[in-house]
């Protein structure tokens, strides 16, 4: 049923994918500390927030450490390096799908490709791979449903906080066979 061709193309569909949510989380955070600092920093909004114990000083230091957040994290400068991986991703992938009968050769020269550009990742937030992955076998149709990871409710609302390292997600046949056999190890 898998070939390297098809595993390539999941592979690399799965790394621009996940790179496309890093970015847009990446680009969202910054965008609304630019917003707070703005708005914050406003005096007709200290003026505003007096009534409710909101002092300017309040307000100045909720700026300061907004701006502090925005040097330290650097959120626009991590979204534009997802920006180039998710595009040098698209780009592999482009050049592998104009091959219409991909060799042995091809197929390892495109996953060669695929390892130079793995070489300039920051560090994977499993969870949000895990799910990008499922994201690539749906948008594909190449794997059945059934090869789809499980990542279990506390993985995926903690995946842009948590890199969940070491853990290695089961494909729902996996479970199903142990469910099945009535082992319960997820």
């Amino acid at each position: 049923m898998r070939n390297d061709a098809s595993l390539f193309t999941i592979n690399a569909l799965r790394n621009a994918l996940y790179h496309t949510a890093q970015r847009r989380l990446f680009e969202n955070r910054a965008r609304w500390l630019n917003f707070l600092v703005v708005a914050l920093g406003a005096a007709a909004v200290s003026d505003a927030l007096k009534p409710i114990g909101i002092t300017p000083l309040h307000l100045g230091g909720f700026t300061a450490l907004i701006g502090a957040l925005q040097l330290t994290f650097d959120f626009s400068g991590r979204a534009r390096t997802h920006e180039l991986l998710q595009r040098d991703y698209y780009e592999a992938l482009a050049k592998f799908q104009a091959i219409l009968e991909p060799d042995p050769v091809q197929i390892a020269a495109a996953n060669a490709d695929l390892t130079v550009i793995m070489a300039n990742e920051p560090p994977i937030m499993k969870a949000k791979d895990a799910r990008a992955y499922n994201d690539a076998i749906d948008a594909t149709g190449l794997f059945p449903k059934e090869e789809r990871l499980h990542v279990p409710l506390l993985h995926r609302i903690f995946k842009n906080y948590i890199a969940f390292e070491g853990n290695n997600y089961k494909p729902l046949r996996e479970i199903q066979k142990n469910k099945e056999k009535g082992t319960t190890n997820v």
